[in-house]
């Protein structure tokens, strides 16, 4: 059996697969592990958590080889010495040394199996990526501060952004101002104080839901936030698909992507785009350490996940944002 696990700003996923007959024994979800986001003691309780979650699902398993995907990993020499630490103090269940990546190389091998393709990654946060003649190339996600475009955190953005517009009587009005009224039980000039004076971007991140819901609703200005988004999404795309010469496959990953509006509108712009959720990327991780590239066996884990997700706990559906 072997153990993938994805770690980012928001969760952390666990899944444990019988690699003789791809059937996924078991699913684990828990709080983010990115230490740039936590602390190293939060980081390794969440994985902690999430692994154990999983075996409970799966029952009495031997783990053989294991493999993390945690967001941070490769930014920077502390971050991760950092990683390693924490997955070296936590790693007793597999007899071989566990594989020790970037959450973005496990969504870059989810879409294209190792091969030449295009992925952006647009969950909390976004980054984009590519694999040209093999090797990684990593674009975008500088931070919340200055990019992480069309990331849950920056269609929350702004969306709160829009709703001062239109409290202030720039532009027309959005049933956003209203929304975030309701949802934090305060004025907007108070919530946008409490949320600069005890900023959480895990929190910031899932209010892009509220704009979700209500371009659902028919809110003009919300939809145009989704459009916004969807357009940076291209923009990044269509950056990386100058890197090569022809076609590449081509796909987008993360809990953004669970925006049917903002399916529909990629969906619409590149052909056989393929599109996975953010709890998707540990199957990433399992594929890479099995070294398949079978599409088949893929989409099975990913059906498979998806069966399992009705029987999480309610807070795990919280943290994949499933109601």
């Amino acid at each position: 059996m072997i153990l993938a696990v994805d770690g980012g700003g928001t969760k952390t996923v666990a899944l444990i697969v019988d690699e003789s007959s791809y059937r996924l024994l078991g699913a684990g979800i828990s709080g983010p592990s990115n230490v740039r986001s936590v602390t190293a003691i939060t980081s390794r309780k969440n994985i902690l958590k999430a692994i154990k979650n999983a075996e409970r699902m799966a029952g009495m398993v031997q783990i053989s080889d294991s493999i993390y995907g945690i967001a941070g990993y490769g930014d920077s020499i502390a971050a991760t010495a950092e990683i390693n630490s924490i997955i070296e103090s936590i790693d007793t269940l597999s007899p071989a040394n566990p594989v020790i990546t970037n959450d973005g190389e496990a969504a870059a091998y989810l879409v294209t199996m190792g091969n030449d393709g295009i992925v952006t990654a647009v969950g909390t946060g976004s980054v984009g990526a590519y694999i040209k003649g093999g090797v990684l190339h990593r674009v975008g996600g500088w931070s919340y501060l200055t990019d992480d475009a069309a990331s849950g955190y920056w269609i929350a953005r702004k969306g709160l952004e829009m709703a001062e517009k239109s409290y202030d009587g720039f532009i027309g009005e959005t049933v956003l101002v209203q929304k975030f009224e309701d949802y934090f039980k305060l004025s907007l000039r108070d919530l946008v104080a409490d949320l600069e004076s005890h900023f959480n971007k895990r929190v910031m991140a899932s209010l892009a839901m509220i704009v979700d819901k209500a371009a659902m609703e028919g809110d003009a200005i919300s939809n145009d936030v989704l459009k916004l988004a969807a357009g940076e999404i291209e923009l990044m795309i269509d950056g990386m698909k100058r890197q090569f010469d022809s076609p590449v496959t081509t796909g987008c990953v993360g809990g953004v992507m669970q925006s049917s509006k903002i399916r529909e509108v990629v969906s619409g712009i590149y052909e056989n785009l393929k599109i996975f959720y953010g709890y998707h990327v540990a199957i990433g991780n399992a594929m890479r350490l099995m070294k398949k590239r079978d599409e088949a066996i893929r989409d099975s884990l990913v059906s498979q996940l998806d069966a399992i997700i009705p029987e999480l706990s309610r807070t795990e559906k919280d943290l994949l944002f499933i109601k």
